[in-house]
């Protein structure tokens, strides 16, 4: 008979030590189910006294889904909310584990020395096997990376970095230095990007020329746009940076053909962004042979309708920068500053 193994624990956000250790108790048994307990009320508080958004049981599932995919590990979700917290709860949540996982098990595998009485009493017949319970490899814990996830990085695994990953946000009107600065950016912080794809497009599609756009074109790069900011967040490194938005596009959209195509507005997400940098256009108009709103008073004016729009559609005025010098090197100091300040949050 196949020795039988579970891994019970929050998982809150799932870390290197929960991952080593989940493999290690997978390496002493022949087949592991990892059971994420989940009370929504509690969890929901700590995250809350963290200051972060509510981790909620199905994505620790999913993370710790991709993490072990692969491996033959079944990972598994309970949730405890109609049984009493421990100690009162120790023999309903003996009778739920054993209900949650689908065949008989031999062995329970965790991190606290503390609980050893617990199982011995209400799993008489399973041994209880703690690893490294002094956390000696990985000196981390839950509560240390929900309250300070940027100082312990290296400690989050890597499925759930991009929940806790800052996205900065730099938009503007045509040649007021997006793209240079959103490259800068990201280089200074040693992470991801996400260029505008719309001058792209342009030149693969409608061959260099705006006159040709259509409504349709406007949704098809919202969605690329989407598509591709998500893979820059997937690996950034505390922080993503972006080159463009959906109100961006809804913008131009707007302006070429005088209506905001019919999906774009289901990317607009007023709280995906924790900071907005709205460069002003205040530096040299670049001419190349692509850009058409020129002339110093449309550009002012588009600047600030622009702006209007992100208002228009529900974005905090708080979490917007706007940045109006036009020496480079002033520009660069100050949202690296912003960017310092919303790491240190």
């Amino acid at each position: 008979m196949s020795k039988v193994g579970v891994f019970p624990g929050k998982f809150l956000p799932p870390h290197r030590g929960h991952l080593t250790a989940i493999l290690r108790a997978h390496a002493l048994c022949d087949k592991l189910y990892v059971v994420i307990s989940e009370r929504s009320h509690e969890d929901g508080e700590l995250c809350r006294v963290a200051g972060i958004p509510y981790i909620d049981g199905v994505l620790r599932q999913r993370w710790l889904s991709q993490e072990l995919q692969g491996l033959g590990i079944r990972v598994l979700l309970q949730n405890e909310d109609a049984i009493p917290a421990f100690p009162q709860g120790w023999g309903e949540y003996a009778g739920l584990l054993q209900h949650t996982v689908p065949e008989p098990f031999a062995v329970i595998f965790g991190g606290e020395e503390d609980y050893r009485a617990g199982h011995q009493q209400h799993f008489p017949n399973i041994d209880y096997r703690v690893l490294d319970p002094q956390r000696t490899q990985w000196p981390i814990s839950g509560t240390e990376i929900r309250n300070r996830p940027y100082l312990h990085w290296d400690y989050i695994a890597g499925a759930a970095r991009p929940f806790f990953a800052r996205k900065v946000l730099i938009t503007g009107p045509e040649s007021c230095g997006k793209t240079t600065l959103t490259r800068k950016l990201a280089k200074v912080y040693c992470t991801s990007w996400s260029e505008e794809l719309g001058r792209d497009y342009q030149e693969d599609v409608v061959g260099g020329n705006g006159d040709l756009f259509n409504l349709e074109d406007f949704n098809r790069i919202t969605h690329l746009q989407y598509e591709q900011d998500w893979h820059a967040l997937r690996s950034a490194n505390k922080v993503c940076f972006f080159d463009t938005d959906a109100v961006v596009t809804a913008f131009f959209s707007q302006v070429f053909l005088g209506n905001v195509a019919n999906r774009i507005e289901s990317f607009i997400d007023p709280l995906k962004y924790d900071l907005i940098i709205a460069l002003e256009p205040t530096v040299p108009w670049v001419a190349d042979g692509m850009r058409e709103l020129g002339s110093p008073q449309i550009r002012q004016q588009s600047f600030q309708q622009l702006l209007d729009l992100y208002q228009q559609y529900g974005f905090p005025a708080d979490r917007i920068l706007r940045v109006s010098s036009a020496d480079y090197y002033e520009r660069l100091e100050s949202c690296i500053s912003a960017v310092d300040a919303l790491l240190q949050k």
